[in-house]
């Protein structure tokens, strides 16, 4: 947490150094009314006018001051927001499957959403804290300089801010309307990215995570939006107090110069400026804070420290993926004892039926999911999660489309460089129908297939391991596509259905599970 607290340094400073004004101008008020009272008037009306004056001025400079404390508040949330959210994404990204999958992609959005939250809050009840302390110092230093009878008769005004006017009700019941708009634009976008968390490696991380950066300081910059309009609100809407004050202030000024009451009375009616309990209260219900949410905050804080780089190492594929008496149990079937030799630019396809561990087997390989026992090689090193995002590019039966258009899904926003992979293997008025998608989720099941085709094309892997990757195309496009993908110098190892000899004849080799 110290490292953010170093992030929003800055903000911290600007917050407390106005908060410092605010609450030394307005705990000045009592003492002009006691230099107004003990003044006596000897110069008449122009007493009147200055006393007057200094007073408006004083509460005009707390209230310029409380605005930027306030609207500082809420861009250190947004900073603070930021920081904490990108990170954690980051630290999302780059979890192993076996770590990321022991939570549900819902979890993770509520932890983004509310866990999160909890850290921001920690921050604020320490602000809190550090606001009321200078509150109690400022206001014993002016109490201590006023008479005795003052501090006997500060008393609670809080009760007037039930009958404030409701005038800027409606614009910012739009704008908390945005917010919760965008909040939901960012919600769907992080399940989104998400989803796809299998094509993230070193290649696509940065534009992953860049996409995951854009929408939520669109969401971050909608909440700041929001809150300077609160601000303000609040600040409006805190300002009857004080008309009420400066009218009793005024009027009373021109009775005592009338001589028509007496100093005790006007002293009795107007200085009940703060609370003086008030900052203490909020010390001790901060204080209680701070420990509810210690255990959140420690929650989110570790997990971003204890993030998983992604290993790099720039290498080739060179001979061939070795397995050796793989072994893979779940409760109603298992993969025993497995060796098999995968050879570089050979093309093998997987077959059998249903259950017999096809997928299982193609996930280990690609080290989606680790093997209970058994040893898998890439040429003479051990297969591991970072070292197959480098040669291998995985297709599920279900692999993720982004509800993005289609340049973002097939280049991972960026993470690759587009050329027209896949024009030599669909018809054009295929390819151009894709080119125009701009949300990619709203294509047929055959189509996004082909989307993930191309990304796996483009991603320029050595190796290409692909489970049921045409299982929603027509028969004829099947054969197509199928039979331009072998002629190509990659190795690959297919899942399929589909047994017919025509269809299995451009494989070097058919494993029967």
């Amino acid at each position: 947490m110290k490292r953010y607290f170093k992030n929003i340094w800055k903000e911290i400073f600007i917050r407390l150094f106005f908060h410092v004004i605010y609450i030394t101008a307005i705990a000045a008020l009592p003492y002009i009314i006691k230099n107004m009272i003990d003044c006596g008037f000897l110069n008449g009306w122009y007493d009147v006018v200055k006393w007057v004056a200094v007073f408006i001025a004083f509460i005009i400079v707390g209230m310029a001051a409380q605005y930027i404390t306030q609207k500082g508040a809420w861009k250190l949330d947004k900073k603070l927001y930021e920081n904490i959210r990108q990170d954690f994404f980051g630290t999302l990204l780059t979890q192993s499957p076996e770590k990321f999958q022991s939570k549900e992609i819902g979890e993770y959005a509520s932890m983004m959403s509310n866990d999160i939250a909890g850290c921001e809050e920690y921050v604020e009840y320490i602000m809190e804290i550090c606001e009321s302390v200078i509150g109690l110092i400022v206001y014993a230093a002016y109490i201590f300089n006023l008479d005795i009878r003052i501090a006997c008769i500060i008393y609670i005004t809080a009760i007037l801010t039930l009958f404030l006017p409701r005038i800027t009700g409606h614009k910012l019941s739009l704008k908390k309307q945005a917010l919760l708009k965008k909040t939901g634009v960012y919600t769907n976008t992080v399940f989104d990215l998400l989803s796809g968390i299998s094509f993230v490696n070193h290649f696509t991380y940065e534009k992953v995570a860049a996409r995951h950066r854009t929408s939520l300081q669109e969401m971050e910059d909608s909440r700041y939006e929001y809150g300077k309009f609160k601000t303000f609100t609040n600040v409006l809407n805190g300002s009857v107090m004080y008309i009420i004050n400066i009218a009793a202030f005024a009027i009373i000024a021109v009775l005592l110069c009338a001589g028509s009451i007496t100093a005790g009375i006007a002293t009795a009616t107007i200085s009940y400026i703060q609370d003086f309990m008030f900052p203490l209260r909020t010390i001790v219900d901060s204080i209680s804070n701070v420990k509810s949410v210690r255990g959140v905050k420690n929650k989110i804080i570790g997990m971003i420290e204890g993030r998983r780089e992604i290993g790099y190492e720039k290498i080739g594929f060179e001979n061939a993926i070795r397995l050796r008496h793989v072994n893979k149990r779940y409760d109603d079937f298992s993969v025993k004892d497995f060796s098999y030799t995968f050879e570089k630019g050979k093309k093998y396809a997987i077959i059998g039926p249903s259950g017999t561990g096809k997928s299982t087997l193609v996930k280990m390989i690609a080290q989606k999911i680790k093997q209970d026992s058994g040893e898998i090689y890439i040429d003479d090193r051990m297969a591991e999660y970072d070292l197959c995002g480098e040669l291998i590019f995985f297709v599920g039966q279900n692999s993720h489309i982004y509800s993005e258009n289609y340049l973002d899904n097939v280049t991972m926003f960026g993470s690759y460089e587009y050329k027209k992979a896949l024009k030599d293997y669909i018809p054009k008025e295929k390819y151009d129908l894709l080119m125009q998608a701009e949300n990619c989720t709203t294509l047929s099941g055959g189509e996004k297939q082909l989307i993930v085709l191309e990304r796996a094309l483009l991603s320029g892997r050595e190796i290409l391991i692909l489970d049921e990757p045409f299982s929603a195309l027509n028969h004829e496009l099947d054969l197509q596509v199928n039979k331009k993908l072998l002629e190509s110098d990659k190795t690959i190892i297919m899942v399929t259905h589909n047994e017919k000899g025509e269809y299995l004849k451009g494989f070097d080799c058919v494993i029967r599970m």
